[in-house]
């Protein structure tokens, strides 16, 4: 994660280090509501199906209330028969995007803002990056998310 813009003198060009090595990923899930970050996991490497399912099952389904509605993109791990069958049996309705309308998902804004605030941080070590990750997550506001529901087109009262 570094910086995509820089400033520098006219004339000059702008300089910067970044990592020659580039390590494991680290992915990341998190269930937004209208009010908070429900539930959120990193995860070294990638999410494969039984992840995901495990994450619904460990992180999301204990937060759930009555009649909540669930809305995922189409991606083919969240479309496991299990994860629809842990959600309804909460009490909770799922319901799937339709392809390619990322415009449609408040979660694309929030890691947007996650990530714009990680490449500030330059994290270079995991520590750092998952400490990284916990603040940026905590800078995100209640009103952000507000915001990011109503530009959705989600009602928010």
């Amino acid at each position: 994660m570094i910086r995509l813009y820089a400033r520098a003198l006219k004339g000059k060009r702008a300089r910067g280090g970044k990592p020659q090595k580039r390590g494991k990923n680290i992915s990341l899930i998190s269930a937004l509501s209208v009010r908070e970050v429900v539930a959120s996991a990193n995860i070294y490497g990638a999410v494969d199906g039984v992840t995901f399912e495990a994450f619904v099952l460990q992180q999301l389904i204990p937060k759930l209330w009555n009649n909540a509605c669930i809305v995922m993109d189409n991606a083919k791990i969240n479309q496991g028969e299990m994860v629809r069958e842990f959600i309804e049996k909460a009490g909770a309705k799922l319901i799937y995007l339709s392809p390619y309308s990322p415009e449609f998902s408040p979660i694309e804004n929030f890691w947007s803002k996650v990530k714009s605030i990680l490449r500030q941080t330059a994290a270079r070590t995991y520590k750092d990056l998952v400490d990284g990750i916990a603040n940026a997550m905590i800078k995100v506001t209640q009103q952000n998310i507000r915001n990011w529901f109503a530009h959705c087109c989600y009602r928010t009262s």
